[in-house]
């Protein structure tokens, strides 16, 4: 099928069927088997096309589809067109059967031959999914892809019916969810494939390679001797990182097959082939295939197993990945992370480090003023409260909260009607006792006469009492200050008890601060250092102050326990009043910059080792 299109065009052509004209690249079925593979990899897939570019990337030949033949619409060429002419993997959102749903459709533009300029576009569509996802079904179609470039530049037609069985070998291994049911899948239909007596497959543990799995054998283990030559023939070849066949062809190749014939002259097997497997060009494993020397391998049997390594490497050692214990991630991240800061590559990485290594050296030496920051709040340095001298009731408010007040100033009265009722009693009983005084003396009964004197000097305390209570009726300022409690103008006529309070006094122009400090940072604080007070109503005024007192006793508030500390301001503003609120800092030295910045963290992991391991 071909098609005449120009992506930067508004319309595309249909595709159409042709054949392939004389001179033209023709694949064989390498195609259809290379996209079943990726269908057979991939989950969620609805369809999947493989289109052939042409060189002057107008023209688009399907190669392949899956899972039946199918036909590419106008826009489907269009964006593969135009994905082989940017180069770029290109992803197209669409509504998917439910309109609820989205699926996506990817392109992905594979060259084989840049000189020969033969192109091809991968079209999947699938269900949607995350941006992870889909970074991996990219990753993986880049992988393949280089399997692909390799086998259609290399290949040969007796080359491509050993393919066939390639395929269907890695299919089997993908429809494993383990690393060990599909290296097990993969060891045995190796020995059936290709007739070998034993295959073994290992996996890099640090500068040595680990037998990981021996076909027919499930406790190969018990074997030492035998699984330590394997091991040393994999050892071989991947310290060489070519694929070590033995008995060697080419006896000019300067390949060592010393391990190789220790291992054959154990197991007793005429050719062992011993093969790298690869991962973005690093060496993950190896597998070594042993046949009896009646029946050595071809150069097309060593040219598939070359193919099926490329092609299964990665995904055995993803799979393998996945399964290890998150210590284990955690070792492999960060090996990988340090070979990238100290190995020849990654420029910005050793910059970003380099930069990050004199910063933490500069604030481990540099010093910083260490303050402790603590929430504030503004008082009085004394406060005077008018309470209520007698019981009675409110008659008259003259003054409430906020209010500036001078020194004996009426701010209220309570109620004298009682008091003047009772003072009216006794004098009445004074004038009458006086007269009966008189009388007595007229009398000369001087019994009488003395009874009647106790009788008037009690009258007297008691006209004194009433008058110091009338006195006291009027409710007057203790000195100039601000009422900051106290509004009773709602409450006229209410009944007040003997000492209730009634009014708060606080000085104009004397105040003090109240600092709640975290017992966490109390320690360091102590009287007569400095700091500095910033108000929420005044946060453009920074007031400085001096520490007067730490109390040592602690209030719980919010969860946690604070101390009183005490200062004193040492500059003052005529705004300031009592009761404003605001964030004090004390300076109580230097220290480290490193260390202020993780002290907090530091004292809460030392109290955490104590209450767990202690």
């Amino acid at each position: 099928m071909q098609v005449q299109n120009d992506p930067r065009q508004a319309g595309a052509a249909a595709l159409v069927p042709s054949s392939p004209e004389e001179g033209e690249y023709a694949p064989g079925n390498a195609l259809e088997h290379w996209l079943n593979v990726q269908c057979g990899m991939i989950s969620g897939l609805q369809r999947a096309l493989l289109l052939r570019i042409s060189p002057d990337r107008k023209n688009a030949l399907l190669e392949a589809s899956w899972p039946e033949l199918l036909v590419a619409g106008d826009n489907l060429i269009a964006k593969s067109l135009f994905a082989s002419l940017k180069n770029e993997t290109q992803l197209e959102e669409y509504p998917g059967e439910d309109d609820r749903d989205t699926s996506i459709r990817l392109y992905h533009p594979i060259e084989v031959s840049k000189q020969e300029g033969v192109r091809f576009v991968a079209v999947l569509e699938m269900d949607g999914r995350e941006p992870a996802e889909r970074a991996a079904v990219v990753k993986l179609l880049g992988w393949n892809s280089e399997w692909l470039r390799y086998t259609l530049t290399s290949a040969t037609p007796e080359q491509e019916r050993t393919l066939s069985s390639v395929f269907s070998m890695t299919l089997a291994c993908l429809e494993r969810e383990d690393f060990q049911s599909a290296a097990t899948v993969l060891v045995s239909t190796l020995v059936e494939q290709f007739s070998c007596q034993r295959v073994s497959l290992g996996l890099c543990r640090g500068r040595h390679v680990e037998v990981q799995v021996l076909s027919h054998s499930a406790r190969f283990k018990q074997e030492a001797n035998l699984v330590q030559a394997i091991s040393a023939a994999m050892d071989e070849a991947v310290d060489q990182d070519v694929l070590v066949v033995y008995p060697d062809r080419d006896a000019e190749s300067g390949r060592i097959t010393l391990a190789h014939a220790e291992l054959s002259r154990q197991a007793r097997m005429g050719t062992i082939v011993t093969l790298p497997l690869s991962e973005a060009g690093e060496v993950v494993g190896a597998l070594t295939l042993e046949r009896s020397v009646s029946l050595p391998l071809t150069d097309g049997e060593i040219h598939a197993i070359e193919q099926l390594g490329a092609l299964l490497a990665p995904v055995l050692a993803l799979r393998h990945r996945e399964e290890r214990s998150l210590a284990v991630k955690a070792g492999h991240s960060l090996a990988l992370q340090a070979r990238r800061l100290f190995g020849p590559e990654h420029i910005r990485m050793k910059l970003v480090a380099a930069c990050a290594a004199l910063l933490l050296a500069f604030f481990s030496v540099a010093q910083g003023d260490w303050r402790v920051t603590a929430d504030a709040v503004v008082e009085g340095s004394v406060q005077r409260t008018v309470s209520a001298p007698i019981d009675g009731y409110i008659a008259t408010v003259e003054s409430r909260a906020g209010d500036v007040v001078e020194a004996g100033q009426r701010m209220g009265s309570l109620d004298d009607g009682d008091l003047r009722l009772q003072h009216l009693k006794w004098s009445t009983l004074r004038q009458q006792m006086v007269s009966e005084l008189r009388e007595a003396m007229a009398q000369h009964d001087r019994t009488q006469v003395n009874i009647i004197n106790a009788k008037i000097e009690q009258a007297d305390a008691e006209l004194k009492l009433i008058d110091e209570q009338l006195s006291r009726t009027v409710l007057l300022a203790p000195y100039a200050g601000i009422v900051i409690e106290g509004d009773l103008s709602q409450l006229l006529g209410t009944p007040v008890s003997r000492g209730d309070p009634l009014f708060k006094v606080a000085p104009l122009e004397d105040y003090r601060i109240i600092l709640n400090v975290s017992e966490a940072d109390v320690m360091p604080v102590a009287a007569g250092q400095s700091g500095r007070l910033v108000l929420a109503a005044m946060p453009d005024k920074p007031l400085a102050f001096e520490v007067a007192k730490v109390t040592p006793v602690s209030t719980a508030e919010g969860g946690r326990n604070y101390f009183r500390v005490e200062a004193a301001l040492t500059e003052t503003d005529t705004l300031l009043q009592p009761g404003m609120e605001g964030v004090g800092k004390i300076e109580v030295g230097e220290a480290n910059l490193f260390w202020l910045w993780t002290r907090d963290l530091l004292n809460w992991l030392r109290l955490q080792a104590w209450t767990l391991w202690r």
